[in-house]
């Protein structure tokens, strides 16, 4: 029985110690659940939506685009206001600037177009006419070559000194008198039968100089409208300066269309400066937007770590308290799995209780079950009533865990000494990282300066982690770096394979050494066009024959043939259409004659005059055939050499002109060809309707462009000009001197003139330019 009391004792001490450490858990796990949490959940969720929004937003590189904007808008603004010349001022003085309207710019285009097609026509009216003088002023000294006949004038003339010598006559009545008048009678008697007896010629005279008239007058009819169409020109010229003077101060042309396109040149400039402007107005409201947006998450973020209790440092940037504020959700996470656990936990240690307190119900029925049977199984004996039962058990329990108990106190003594030992070792490692860490002394348990220096470890934890994430972008930085550098070194090298195969030093070169190449192919081809075309006309096997043929032509002398014979094939067509007028005089003359012997002495006539005209026909087909060879000749010849000139024209033209005009080319017209100046617009202009400035300025290109061609085949003679850039403006006449300086190279350049500023304009672009000033 004492035995089962050790049993039930146990399991009774058993069950309510764990009853009791399952009222311990239960209570430990119900105050870690019943601990308020250290962030309140709206200050979380507070801080986790200013972080998504910081993660969200883009003003970074919204910031980023727009500088990269406006710096590009920047560039073009420059660009734009480069072409408005010399003027000065900022974009919104531009914006204030007058300008002509577009529907104002497309009427001086259609004026200018008007006047334009007018010239044309008006100098193709002149063209005939002056052609009609020439041709009639021929066949008046050819009618008076064939018939020595005196005109209306001459006969008049003749008519009033025999007049005049009758009045003398009989006025004195003398021999001598009668002489003259005899002489003057006699000379009127001639030259009245002479008329008379031509007056078929008489009244073709009359025609003809009735013709020269009227020539001369319409001459001077299209003369005075070209006239009005200048005063036109250049009273729109004055409408155009004054509308658009802005656009124009700079500008000393007068022609038309150079004032018209200098006027649209300097509206797209001004229109191009404008956008610009606005562009980088939108770039920097778009900055302002971005930089705004940013101070506003980061101050949002900086408020929601405040809350969190995060006090974010001074200057700390986005992108840091970014980083702060995750790793602090991330602990917040841990927490609430922690208290997520200890809630599972509660319920645990809740059954756990429930059980043990059974198992000590349970113990302690036995108990007094076992009380009851001792109680029964005492009575009757002496220790019925000196002691209990359950006395009795303690007792036998007492002595039986004495030792126990005294091994216990032992040991508990051991574990205390331990502690103490703990808590002084503690208190002394947390003094030695309190003055590691530089930590001020203070009166503070342990425990909370403990705390503090984890803090302050977590802390420099963010700020390692942090420059790690620095480190790892500026080593990206470095590869991409790197990255550039080889394509840099590739491009380098490409480069450089390129100069060395073009043998120059930029890139400018080998675009201008390209150009030589293409240029140079399309010349190749042309001369191989005009060989193939000069050999097929001249009906020989191969270029070598056509050229050693055309080598020993004089050139001069095949010129001079050429315009003799030109000249004489036109003496003989009119000759021709003289003879073509008697024989059909003559014709209606036979068909008047009757059948006597004048009919065969008419017929024998105009036998003769048929071999004459037969004979001079002939000469006339061979004449042609010599000037259509010679014309043939001198054309094959111009395309060989004028192609070089030509283009050597063009660019001294063009560099003159300053780019208003971009080179020149040729037209056939009327069995010859025309000069024709090519605009920067893609529109021409011939020769002749150019401006008087910019017609100077073909002519002298011309003449740099033979003196180079006369140079190459002959020895340099001094190129001598005198006063030529009166109508040339500042820049027209550096780029002058600049050609000059090119060609003194060649022969020697001398340049008169009676302008100071040409001589300084000249040593400012020539500076060993001699100046001579003659008294």
């Amino acid at each position: 029985m004492v035995e089962q009391r050790s049993g039930i004792t146990t399991s009774l001490l058993m069950a309510r110690d764990e009853a009791a450490a399952a009222l311990d858990g239960l209570n430990a796990a119900r105050g870690r659940v019943g601990e308020e949490r250290a962030v309140p959940e709206p200050a979380r969720a507070r801080l986790m939506a200013a972080v998504s929004a910081a993660k969200a937003s883009g003003h970074k590189r919204e910031i980023a685009e727009a500088r990269a904007f406006e710096d590009e808008q920047q560039t073009s603004l420059a660009h734009a206001m480069r072409r408005l010349r010399l003027w000065s001022g900022d974009a919104e003085a531009l914006s204030r600037m007058s300008v002509p309207v577009p529907t104002q710019i497309a009427a001086w285009k259609k004026l200018a177009a008007d006047l334009q097609r007018d010239k044309a026509v008006l100098s193709e009216r002149l063209a005939e006419h002056e052609q009609s003088r020439i041709s009639t002023s021929g066949r008046l000294a050819v009618v008076r070559a064939s018939a020595a006949i005196a005109d209306d004038e001459t006969a008049a003339a003749v008519r009033r000194d025999r007049d005049e010598a009758w009045r003398n006559h009989r006025a004195d009545l003398k021999a001598e008198t009668a002489d003259v008048f005899a002489a003057a009678l006699a000379r009127d008697d001639q030259v009245g039968a002479a008329r008379l007896a031509h007056a078929g010629e008489l009244a073709d005279l009359r025609a003809i100089k009735q013709k020269v008239a009227e020539t001369e007058a319409a001459i001077e009819r299209v003369s005075a409208q070209f006239g009005e169409l200048e005063k036109r020109a250049e009273a729109a010229s004055i409408e155009i300066k004054r509308m658009a003077t802005a656009l124009l101060d700079d500008c000393q042309a007068q022609s038309l269309d150079l004032l018209i396109g200098l006027v649209e040149e300097r509206l797209s400039a001004r229109a191009e400066a404008l956008g610009a402007f606005d562009d980088i107005l939108l770039a920097r409201e778009r900055i302002e937007r971005a930089t705004a947006e940013g101070e506003r998450l980061h101050l949002g973020l900086a408020s929601a770590l405040r809350s969190v209790g995060i006090q974010p440092e001074t200057g700390e940037g986005l992108e840091a308290m970014v980083v702060s504020a995750d790793r602090f959700l991330d602990r917040q996470a841990k927490v609430d799995a922690e208290r997520a656990e200890a809630l599972r936990n509660v319920a645990a240690k809740e059954e756990e209780l429930a059980a043990r307190r059974l198992a000590v119900e349970i113990a302690e029925r036995r108990d007094v079950a076992w009380q009851a049977e001792v109680s029964e199984t005492l009575k009757g004996t002496w220790l019925e009533g000196g002691i209990a039962g359950t006395g009795l058990g303690s007792v036998l329990d007492q002595l039986s865990e004495l030792s126990k108990a005294l091994q216990d106190r032992e040991a508990m003594r051991t574990r205390i000494a331990k502690m103490e030992a703990d808590r002084t070792g503690f208190s002394e490692e947390v003094a030695r990282l309190g003055a590691q860490a530089r930590d001020s002394a203070s009166e503070e348990a342990p425990e909370q300066v403990c705390a503090r220096l984890i803090e302050r470890l977590e802390k420099a934890e963010r700020a390692r982690e942090a420059r790690a994430n620095l480190l790892l972008d500026v080593q990206k930085l470095r590869d991409v770096q790197e990255a550039l550098k080889a394509e840099i070194a590739a491009y380098e090298t490409t480069k450089k394979q390129v100069l060395d195969a073009f043998g120059v030093k930029t890139l400018r070169e080998v675009a201008e050494r390209d150009e030589q190449f293409r240029e140079r192919d399309s010349l190749q081809s042309a001369v191989a066009e005009l060989e193939e075309r000069l050999t097929t006309e001249l009906a020989l096997h191969d270029f070598a024959q056509a050229r050693s043929l055309m080598e020993g032509l004089d050139i001069d002398g095949l010129a001079i043939e050429k315009a003799e014979i030109e000249r004489r094939l036109a003496d003989l067509d009119e000759a021709i259409q003289q003879q073509l007028v008697r024989r059909t005089r003559a014709t209606d003359k036979l068909d008047a004659i009757g059948g006597d012997s004048q009919v065969a002495r008419i017929d024998a006539e105009r036998r003769t005059l048929l071999l004459q005209i037969e004979e001079k026909a002939a000469r006339y087909i061979e004449l042609k055939l010599g000037v259509m060879s010679a014309a043939g000749a001198l054309r094959v010849y111009r395309e060989r050499h004028r192609s070089e000139m030509m283009s050597q024209a063009s660019d001294a033209f063009a560099l003159i002109t300053r780019g208003q005009y971009t080179g020149l080319t040729t037209q056939p017209a009327k069995g010859s060809e025309v000069l024709i100046a090519t605009q920067r617009d893609g529109q021409s202009k011939l020769a002749d309707a150019l401006s008087k400035g910019a017609r100077f300025q073909l002519y002298l290109a011309l003449r740099l462009a033979g003196y180079y061609e006369f140079a190459k085949l002959r020895p340099a003679v001094p190129f001598i000009a005198d006063d030529i850039m009166e109508t040339f403006d500042h820049l027209r006449s550096e780029e002058v001197f600049r050609l000059f300086s090119e060609m003194a190279k060649v022969g020697q350049v001398i340049y008169l003139t009676h302008h100071r500023h040409l001589c300084e304009i000249a040593k400012s672009v020539v500076p060993n330019v001699a100046v001579h000033e003659l008294g």
